[in-house]
């Protein structure tokens, strides 16, 4: 009889163990905006990618990445994606967090100006709108002002106005000649009659996967699951129009097609396959992640850079496996 009962007992308990795999691992992952900047998680989530990697994943829209950042810290969510200026910003603070992957490594700006900007160099002695001094949106503008070959800080003027809405609606007024806005913004600078003004691409890191240190060393497996399921989402928005538009118009909300074709080709415009952002893109983004949190200082940032599950996958040939 009680070899009997034992072996209920360890058949039951097989069969949670087998059941709890087969329902898969859960993690919460945050996502800070609605642009289109974290399609490989939207699409890695809606084609069943964590799934099939055992992961059942939840993702969760937070606005800015100071709510992301203190989601993590307190367990609510194992993983969070975003740009990197928020997360080296809390490294500053003495957060260890560490950057896993990063697939779109080229800053998703332009310049909307006008009329009489015709090209980079008539910026000197102009106005350039900007959120607030000391804000993204200014640093934007300072990198892309010294990327022009200009002075960020003698042969332009900034002034402060607020969002991308309040930019706009300063330069339609002639109070700017310049502002910065997202690239995906770009048919709505049109459609209000302005003009952008192309500027050469500048690598940063923007579309990124973080976890704490702690939770890496004590869930590897996990983590290596879910950087594996980012990995094919990349492979399958650059592979899959249709699904990936799909994937966009749900997450975004944008039904006009014309806007969602050209959210769509501004992100995969540039992508990583493999996504580990270049020297450039990370010596950029601890520039500006200086600035902003001077405290980083001093500090090995790139310690907080841990690429071995890519690294892997790479070895094993298995991204270069998803793009045959």
């Amino acid at each position: 009889m009680k070899f009997r009962l034992s072996c209920i007992v360890l058949g039951a308990a097989l069969s949670l163990i087998t059941n709890g795999f087969a329902i898969g691992q859960e993690v919460n992952i945050s996502y800070p905006g609605l642009t289109g900047d974290s399609l490989p998680l939207w699409v890695a989530k809606e084609a069943g990618v964590f799934e099939d990697n055992g992961i059942r994943a939840t993702l969760i829209y937070m606005e800015g990445g100071r709510l992301s950042v203190q989601s993590l810290l307190s367990g609510s969510t194992q993983f969070m994606s975003g740009d990197a200026v928020s997360a080296l910003t809390a490294v500053a603070g003495g957060l260890d967090i560490v950057l896993l992957a990063s697939a779109k490594n080229i800053l998703p700006y332009v310049f909307a100006v006008s009329e009489d900007i015709q090209q980079p160099k008539d910026l000197k002695n102009k106005i350039i709108a900007i959120s607030q001094i000391g804000g993204r949106a200014g640093e934007v503008a300072r990198m892309v002002v010294k990327n022009i070959g200009l002075n960020p800080d003698k042969d332009v003027k900034y002034l402060s106005v607020g969002g991308s809405r309040s930019r706009l609606a300063a330069l339609s007024k002639g109070t700017v000649h310049a502002a910065p806005v997202a690239r995906g913004l770009v048919p709505t600078v049109k459609k209000a009659g302005l003009k952008t003004l192309e500027v050469k691409p500048i690598p940063f890191i923007v579309d990124a996967l973080w976890t704490m240190r702690q939770y890496a060393e004590t869930h590897p497996a996990i983590v290596n699951r879910v950087v594996k399921s980012f990995v094919k989402g990349i492979a399958i928005a650059i592979k899959d129009r249709g699904t990936a538009l799909q994937v966009l118009r749900k997450y975004t909300k944008i039904d006009a097609k014309e806007v969602l074709s050209y959210t769509y080709e501004t992100y995969i415009n540039g992508v990583d396959k493999i996504p580990i952002p270049s020297d450039a893109a990370v010596e950029n983004t601890i520039e500006m992640s200086l600035r902003l949190a001077p405290e980083l200082k001093g500090k090995d940032v790139k310690k907080h850079f841990y690429f071995d599950p890519v690294q892997q996958l790479k070895k094993q040939g298995y991204i270069e496996s998803l793009y045959k």
